[in-house]
């Protein structure tokens, strides 16, 4: 019984060594993070010891490794985007929450914080940003309604608001960002 244990272990062994680094090499075409990738090599590895299929021909061995590399990492990435979907919907969901807490009317210290340096960071922009983030996202007004108003291609305004969103994210926190984002619901 040990000289059979000993033996299947050599051919595993042997395969092993062998299709490891290739399989991970191929994985990492697939996959972004050394440690998912051999996540997945590694459950080939196990399915493989445990449905016997090491005992095969090589030739046979080989194509069942890379079709199984292929299926795990397809699998794998189907879930990263429902893991994706599901994070961006709480994300969108929290926001909305806190919208709806800010429109309540209930601030603390830390939301008049949050809400001065937003203003804070909104007077340091070039006046033509801070036009149009008052417009934007103060007063609520949608991209063609400043664009009439200011008499301004509707382009230019995207431009506009994209640029200076873009200097605001870099001055303040995450969190005041989001509630800037999220300043034309409170309206």
């Amino acid at each position: 019984m040990y000289f059979l244990i000993v033996i299947l272990m050599t051919e595993f062994d042997y395969l092993f060594r062998k299709y490891h680094r290739r399989l991970l090499l191929y994985t990492l075409k697939f996959v972004e993070r050394e440690s998912d990738a051999l996540d997945i090599v590694q459950n080939v590895f196990v399915a493989i010891w445990e449905n016997g299929k090491y005992k095969q021909k090589e030739e046979l061995v080989q194509a069942y490794l890379f079709n199984s590399i292929k299926n795990g990492c397809l699998n794998y990435l189907k879930h990263q985007k429902i893991v994706q979907k599901f994070e961006n919907e709480t994300s969108f969901q929290l926001l909305e929450m806190e919208a709806v807490y800010y429109q309540s009317g209930e601030k603390s210290l830390i939301e008049r914080e949050n809400l001065k340096q937003i203003n804070d960071a909104i007077d340091s922009l070039p006046a033509i940003y801070k036009e149009i983030i008052v417009l934007s996202r103060v007063e609520g007004l949608k991209n063609d309604e400043i664009a009439t108003q200011l008499h301004l291609p509707i382009r230019t305004v995207e431009t506009r608001v994209f640029r200076a969103l873009s200097a605001l994210r870099e001055k303040i926190s995450r969190k005041s960002f989001f509630i800037l984002l999220s300043l034309r619901w409170l309206q």
